[in-house]
């Protein structure tokens, strides 16, 4: 969106106004009502997993989905999808267009969002994902990094 900072109400009586420094309470210049500015979030590097890449570096996300905010708030993007296509990919009812002027590096990368699900393509890997929550330990979770992202386990 561009603005440095969003004006909401579910935030006033809550403990993170005490917490958090990103959260300040203003007048809404109009009505005089009380609000809380929210200071807008700027990441560094955003990652993404989009259905489909093109030749042009556009991609599509679900529409139901908020990326597009993450995408337009970020310094860089990188974006991996599950195919690419000839292209020009357009807008469809159930899938959004994000441009390549927003895109730092688009990467195919098929299963990407394993062991998640991806809309129309795969769905999430319950057994896989139990197993991710059960390594909340340190050594546990070393372990599924060695196992599941460095090691030969797919």
């Amino acid at each position: 969106m561009g603005v440095p900072f969003l004006p909401v109400r579910g935030i006033l009586g809550s403990a993170y106004l005490a917490v958090n420094p990103r959260f300040r309470v203003m007048a809404d210049p109009f009505s005089g009502e009380e609000l809380v500015a929210v200071q807008a979030l700027t990441p560094d590097v955003t990652l993404i997993h989009a259905a489909r890449g093109d030749s042009q570096g556009n991609i599509l996300i679900p529409r139901v989905s908020d990326w597009r905010l993450a995408v337009t708030a970020s310094v860089k993007v990188i974006a991996t999808v599950e195919e690419f296509v000839a292209g020009p990919l357009q807008d469809q009812p159930e899938w959004r267009l994000i441009p390549a002027i927003w895109l730092t590096a688009l990467v195919h990368c098929p299963g990407g969002a394993a062991p998640t699900g991806y809309p129309g393509y795969y769905p999430q890997d319950e057994a896989h994902l139990a197993l991710y929550l059960e390594s909340t330990r340190k050594a546990a979770f070393a372990r599924y990094l060695q196992d599941h992202v460095w090691g030969s386990a797919g």
